[in-house]
Order: C-alpha cells, then structure tokens, then sequence
C-alpha cells in the first residue's frame, strides 16, 4: 500500500505495541513486529491490532513514543537507518521535561531490544558482544555542568569509529549535546509536542479507553509528560482522564483570571497609556491589519514595592484577551535546590511555555539577576551564565509573534544594560506612588457600591504616599473592622485603617514637618525644574513627592548639585524658620551622601580625579573608602550653603508655604507654585481634620 493511503499514526500504533509487550503483554503479536523488521511494518500492516486489556503503560513514555514515531516518519530512511544500520541521529525534544520518556522510547521503540544500548558520557564501546547491534545513546536536559558540547565527544568518537549508532537527545542539542555528535549526525529531527490526535492516542494506551471527544489544539500544545503523568490514570475512562488534563492545561495557560482590566487601573500613567496603545495594536494584529513586528510588545517597568507592577500585567492580558505567565529568578532558582543547570532549565521551560501561543509573560525582580560588570569574583561564573540566557531567551522571545514581555524591577538601574538594549526591553516606564485623584479612584475601585455617597478626598489626602496595594489592605482591615462591629463599613472604619493604628502628629512635629515639606518645595521650584512637585503631611510625617526626582540618566554636574541642594532644603528650612533641626532628616542626608560620593568616586565630577571612576554598581561605602569623606563633606557643605541662603532669600515664599501645608496638609503643584509667586492659591479642599495615617516615615522624622 502506497504510504500516503496508510492508517493515521501507524507506526506510533506499532511503537505503543511494542511498549505493551515490554510492560508484560504475552499474546502473540505480528510478526512485522519483530524487531529485526519493524522498518517492513509499514506495508505489512494496515489496520491496528484488536484492542485486549492491556498492561499499565507511562503516559509520557506513550506520549514520547508517539513524538518519535512521528518524527522518524517525516524523516525517509531514517526508521531502516536505526534497525539496521549505524547511524549519528540527534533528537531535538520540546523542553528538558521530555528527555527521560525520549531516551526510553529510543531504546525500546527505534533501535529496539535486540540492541544493545549504552548511555553515559564516559561510556566506551567495545568489541564484545559480536554480531550484535550496539548504540550510544546520549541524553542530556542541562541538568549538569557536563551537559555541554565540550564533554563526552571521545565517547561519540569511539562508537562511530566502531561502526555502532549514537542517537542524542536534548531540547538545545547545539548547546547541550557533544559537539562532535551535532557536528556528525546524518539525521536531524525534531520530536515535537502534542496535538490532540496524539493526546487522544495517549489516553487510548494508557486506560485501555477512548474518550468521546477531542482536547482543544491550544491546550494540546501545552502539554507536558507531567501534566500526563497526572491525568492519565490505568483503568480510568477515558473522558474522565480528558477531563482531568483538560483542566490542568487549563490552569496552566495562566489565565489572568477575574480582575480589572486595564482601562478600570488608576495610577498608571505612561504605563497605562501604553499598554492600551498595545492592545489596539495587537487588535489589529489579530485582524491581519499590521505586522506583529509593528506592535511595541516589551515594557521594562519599575516602581516602589507594592505599585502594582504584576496587577498591571494581569490587567494588560485581561484587556488584551491573553493567558497571563510570570515568573522570576526566585521561583526559577528553587526548582531543585538552584543547581545551575536545573534553574537554566526552569527559564527555558517558562519562555517555551510562553511562546506557544499568545500571551503577556512578565518577569518579576528582573533586578535579582544583576549586573554581570558588578558581580563578585566567587560567583560571577555562575551568575553571568544566568544572564546570558536570559538575553538569548529574550532575543527568542523578541521574534515569537503574540508574545508580549514585561520586565518588573524596584531597582532599574541594577539592571544588566545588555538587559536594556534595543530589540530587548528597552521601553521603560516607572511607575510613581499614586495621586490625590488617583489614590481616590483606588479607593472607589476596592470599595466598590460601599461608601458610594462619601466624598472619598479626605481619605485619599490621609493616604498619600501610599501604593495601590497598601490602599487594598487598609479597606480589606476597614472591612473587617465594621464586620467584627456587625454593621456596615463606615467613612470612620476607612480612616482608622488609613491610620493603622498610628496617632495623629502633635501640632509642634505637624509643624516641623510642615516647615521641613515646604523647604523641598521651594528648593524644587526655584530650581527651574518642571517636574510635578506635591506636599503633604500626615500623622506619619512630611512627604514630597517630585516626578523623576533622583534620576541620574544623562545628569550633569550642574543638575546633581541642584538635586543636593533640593534634598537638603529641608533641614535648612528648619534651621532658618525653627532655629533649630531635627533627626527627622536622616533620610535626606543618605540620599545626599550618596549622590555626593558617587559624583565624586563614580560618575567623574570629582576635583582631584576627574576621570576616575572606582568600584562597580551605584552603591558606594564610605568607611572602606576614608578617602572619600572630605571631597564629599566639601561638596555637601556647600549645597546645605546654598539652600540656607535660599531658604533665607525666599523667607515669605517660605512661610507662605509652610502655613498652608500645616493648615491643609497637602498642597498640589499648582498650589505650591502659586504660593511661591506670592499669588492666592486655589480654595482649600476644606477636608476633614487631620487623621492618622499610615506612611513612611515616623513622627519624629519629617522629610
């Protein structure tokens, strides 16, 4: 019979036959399926064998068989090739998962029992045993430091020097496998997943029973030997086991789940903006109107702790209509105790799950991975092999259609720039700490229909400087309180929850504090820069918040002696109008210190050294470098000089500022700009009397 007129899967039918006689079957079976002719299987048998109850068979090893098979058959020449001949094969398989059941089905199923087979990097292939077949099988899923091109090619040398087959097994062989063996193989094939036809086949031979319908494509896609191993029980319909896959694969497409979607987010800014601008893109993608290569499709995103970075990714797959994947080095490196070899194979797995069909896959702390200039000698080997796959595994992902990547970090400037490049993640948006209308729609958004009459801006001003995930917690424990209560939530529950327990400032440290805010905010104002500049004082302090404030980028000298200046503006504040200054500005004179010593030691504004820069990374530790602490204590003295002065020169503004932020307890940009013109500023929003709330700093530290 003409191959193309052939039964569907016919050789994986024979495979799976052969693994049922294997596992203890003793009836007769075909002679075509003797080993020594099994290549002759394909015109001696047209229809599969009747069905008896059969043995327990291993899902996945069905499931590699059925791979194989499939491959062997796309492959002319190949099945005679490993039953009789002496062949150099390499096996490429799906992910690392599937190495083990692959190697088993070679053995058992392409070169069958009648040869002897032999594994192993160090095994040598000898003479004995003439007259029989013999391969070298090298199987590897980078689980070990040999498994690399540079190990086993002696041992891939002798056997085809001694006229017996190497077969090698891997999802990278170029990178995994013996070199010598990649370099000689006369046949090249893929062993690919599933599809639902092969997931049906797989049932059918582990139960003993069909089911009566079939798995969606996308999901057979997904499949893994362990989401087999799982679901594919001996014995058990075979609906019953569909069933249980189905809903595994299900769960592993990372559905983004319930939730807001992009457009209900508050807080997001550029991020937002450009993420629904990717979702008319890749609207128009799937409508054949644009090329996936015209969509922006990876963001670098950064942020404080807790502003949403991961509820931005589920929100963005939510808007968009795709499966949501995170991940991170963390969770990477705990897949087996984070032998290099096992996290390697971790991120490999994640981004071939992910670049199965379309999805929004974020990578959380991309930070932990470092900066390989900045890693320590003991371990940059190992730390530099991590990055340098993430950046392949990135260039992979950059060509996948549908696969939009995120990059999440606190700490950007951490960051391998390989990381930053262009074709990488070179989009990136911070993510700042939430406004006044902002943190108002959070609010309303976690409340719901409760609260639907309050006016929710004394709240929103009691939670300044707080993140969209602090607001959650502070209404689910308002929630709770009023439960506990048995009554409904009231404004009252919301705002001793914004407080968390924190009592309100003494007018003498709301004071302080409110002197101490507004020195930052003339110091930025006069400065020139047209950065958003916002007050507020709370029952935890002073906070100022400045759109970009201690970004370095492309600074100049003259940029970073202002931000000095900024930074200390309020201890000299408290110095010109309180006489006196606080401890509270512990804070402001860290952030100094630091961009002092390193305009010195770094960045090569230094006096003495101009042109050098010394040590790696943006952290410097003055006690291991005395040498430092008299340029930096130069260059300190003389921007808490110049913000003195200011502070003196511009006394009214001064004033002016610091009465209406100890009034109010906040004052937006325009306020704060109006105030220091000397013009009226807008009408006070008239809030509720200052409450506790919960910030970042306590009582006693302002700034």
């Amino acid at each position: 019979m003409p191959r193309s007129q052939l039964p569907p899967d016919l050789l994986a039918r024979a495979f799976i036959d052969i693994l049922r006689r294997e596992a203890g079957q003793t009836r007769q079976r075909p002679a075509a399926l003797a080993d020594g002719d099994l290549d002759d299987l394909l015109g001696t048998l047209d229809e599969p064998a009747d069905r008896e109850a059969s043995p327990p068979l291993r899902p996945d090893l069905v499931a590699a068989a059925v791979s194989l098979a499939r491959a062997i058959e796309a492959e002319e020449g190949l099945l005679q090739a490993l039953r009789r001949g002496a062949p150099a094969v390499t096996v490429q398989v799906p992910s690392a998962e599937w190495v083990d059941p692959m190697e088993r089905a070679v053995e058992l199923c392409a070169l069958g029992s009648l040869c002897l087979t032999r594994g192993g990097d160090g095994s040598r292939l000898g003479s004995e045993g003439i007259g029989q077949r013999e391969a070298l099988v090298v199987a590897r899923d980078g689980s070990s430091t040999n498994h690399r091109p540079d190990k086993g090619n002696e041992a891939v040398g002798d056997a085809l020097m001694a006229g017996h087959a190497v077969i090698g097994i891997a999802a990278e062989p170029a990178r995994l496998l013996p070199r010598d063996l990649t370099r000689a193989s006369d046949y090249r094939i893929a062993a690919g997943g599933l599809d639902a036809a092969g997931v049906a086949l797989v049932i059918e031979a582990a139960t003993g029973a069909t089911a009566s319908r079939s798995l969606a494509p996308r999901l057979a896609a997904l499949c893994e030997p362990a989401d087999l191993r799982l679901s594919v029980r001996h014995g058990g319909a075979g609906d019953a086991a569909l069933d249980r896959l189905d809903g595994l694969l299900r769960g592993k497409l990372g559905a983004a789940g319930s939730g807001p979607r992009l457009e209900e987010l508050h807080g997001y800014g550029a991020a937002k903006a450009w993420g629904l601008d990717l979702v008319e893109d890749l609207r128009r993608w799937r409508a054949g109107e644009i090329p996936f290569s015209a969509c922006e499709s990876a963001l670098l995103l950064s942020g404080p702790p807790g502003c949403g970075k991961t509820r931005f990714g589920m929100a963005l797959a939510r808007s968009a209509g795709l499966p949501f994947l995170a991940g991170s080095l963390g969770q990477w490196q705990s897949a087996r105790d984070g032998h290099l070899g096992h996290t390697l194979g971790a991120m490999r797995q994640f981004f071939e799950r992910a670049r199965r069909e379309p999805c929004v896959a974020l990578i959380d702390e991309l930070d932990s991975f470092g900066d390989r200039d900045a890693f320590a000698s003991d371990h940059r080997d190992y730390s530099s092999q991590v990055v340098n796959a993430l950046l392949e595994l990135l260039d992979g992902a950059a060509s996948r259609e549908g696969m939009v990547v995120i990059g999440a970090t606190n700490l950007p400037d951490r960051i391998d720039p390989a990381i930053r490049r262009s074709g990488r993640l070179d989009r990136h948006i911070r993510i700042g700490l939430p406004g006044l209308d902002d943190l108002k729609g959070i609010l309303r958004h976690y409340l719901g229909g409760e609260l639907a009459r309050c006016d929710l801006t004394p709240a929103a001003v009691q939670a300044r400087g707080l993140t969209g995930a602090d607001v959650e917690a502070a209404v689910r424990r308002a929630r709770g309180a009023a439960r506990r209560a048995g009554r409904s939530l009231a404004a009252g529950d919301l705002r001793a929850a914004l407080a968390d327990g924190m009592p309100p400032l003494s007018e003498r440290v709301r004071l302080r504090a409110a002197v101490h805010e507004a020195g930052h905010g003339l110091a930025v104002v006069a400065s020139g820069a047209s950065q958003s500049v916002v007050l507020s004082v709370q029952a935890a302090g002073g906070l100022t918040e400045v759109d970009g404030i201690g970004e370095v980028g492309a600074a100049t000298e003259a940029e970073l002696e202002d931000f000095l200046v900024m930074t200390l503006a309020g201890r000299a504040a408290e110095e010109v109008i309180l006489g006196d200054v606080s401890a509270g500005a512990v804070s402001d004179l860290a952030a100094a210190t630091r961009c002092a010593g390193l305009m010195e030691a770094r960045y090569g504004f230094s006096a003495e050294f101009p042109l050098v820069s010394v040590g790696l990374g943006d952290e410097l530790d003055l006690a291991r470098l005395p040498w430092l602490l008299r340029p930096v204590q130069v260059r300190l003295q003389a921007a808490y000089d110049r913000a003195l002065d200011l502070m003196r020169t511009e006394r009214l503004a001064l004033e002016r500022l610091a009465r209406a932020l100890f009034a109010h307890g906040y004052l937006d940009d325009p306020e704060v700009r109006a105030l220091v013109a000397g013009r009226a500023a807008r009408a006070p929003r008239n809030p509720a009397k200052p409450a506790p709330a919960r910030g970042r700093r306590p009582p006693a530290e302002p700034g």
